[in-house]
């Protein structure tokens, strides 16, 4: 298993921007979080005996707002990183003297066209990683050891917490096509997958694990500097505040900075298991026998290319009288 870290580093610090840019968002979100969890937990000792209810419904407001943020504004940060990334994987480096986060988003938007097209991929994407995964029982494989059901639950838990780096890496595939067929080059990008599923997924487990690991550092680090004014403070709510600052923010860092890196890391490592490879038409035959979502995968490709085919030829050039004579 190879981590590829510091070609993965390299890469990453050719971002600066983007990783900037992560950082600052994930800051501002971690302090505005930090802020609303210690106005709830203000709130809920007011209301004495119901706080925990008033607490609860707190958490699951933020809850909501999060993944709302995730899923639309993060989200497409995240894509035009993947983007610009992709792009250095391609061609060693970048156009000299370019916005990174205008190209990023020129990238994304000329191949999926609509920010929904995005979105839809990803999720059909998400979904058949699921079931592939499911399929070859991936923990089982990984870690063959009699008795350890236990120990397998959890390999199986960070299995599934690591197809976030999967679905991106299938979306890095797509990008680097430049297909304008765009439900082809996920299908292609999953069937590659499902061909190497062993070693990619291995790592991705890994680095997940790992990812987990440095978000707890991160986070005790914190508290190196946050620990001081929560105990300074006789106020439950301000103590509070600063243990909730330190976790944010670890998370935060966690997403900005280690995400991106163990990105590479599964890009680094698909792209090596997969060179020279095409899509095995029995992987593609099995992937639909098994997955709704990639049928559907499916259909879109084959239904683009019909519409593409009934498009009217594009007109030929105007003729004018002596053209052509010389």
């Amino acid at each position: 298993m190879q981590f590829h870290l510091a070609e993965a580093s390299r890469i990453l610090f050719k971002t600066m921007p983007y990783l900037l840019l992560r950082i600052g968002i994930y800051c501002a979100i971690g302090l505005a979080t930090a802020i609303y969890l210690a106005l709830v937990s203000f709130i809920a000792k007011i209301f004495g005996g119901g706080g925990m209810i008033v607490f609860l419904i707190g958490l699951a407001i933020l809850w909501g707002l999060l993944r709302l943020l995730q899923q639309y504004v993060l989200y497409l940060v995240k894509a035009g990183h993947i983007a610009v990334i992709t792009e250095i994987l391609d061609t060693g480096t970048l156009p000299p003297n370019i916005n990174q986060f205008q190209y990023g988003k020129s990238i994304v938007t000329n191949l999926f066209k609509e920010v929904s097209l995005l979105f839809v991929v990803d999720r059909m994407v998400d979904g058949i990683l699921r079931t592939i995964n499911g399929a070859v029982e991936a923990a089982g494989n990984i870690l063959p050891i009699p008795g350890m059901e236990g120990l397998v639950k959890i390999v199986n838990s960070v299995v599934n917490f690591s197809l976030t780096y999967i679905d991106e890496t299938i979306l890095s595939y797509s990008l680097s096509r430049k297909d304008e067929n765009i439900w082809e080059s996920a299908k292609r990008g999953v069937i590659l997958y499902a061909q190497n599923w062993k070693p990619i997924l291995t790592t991705a487990a890994a680095v997940a694990a790992l990812n987990f690991v440095g978000f707890v550092l991160i986070f005790l680090l914190l508290l190196i500097p946050c620990a001081p004014f929560a105990m300074m403070t006789h106020n439950e709510t301000l103590k509070f505040f600063w243990l909730a600052l330190a976790f944010v923010l670890a998370y935060g860092l966690k997403q900005s900075v280690l995400k991106p890196l163990f990105q590479i890391s599964i890009l680094l490592t698909f792209r090596a298991a997969t060179a020279n490879q095409q899509p095995n038409p029995e992987w593609e035959a099995h992937l639909g026998s098994v997955s709704d979502k990639f049928r559907e995968l499916q259909g879109k490709a084959a239904e683009f290319m019909r519409n593409k085919a009934a498009q009217p030829p594009p007109p030929p050039p105007p003729h004018y009288p002596g053209m052509g004579a010389r």
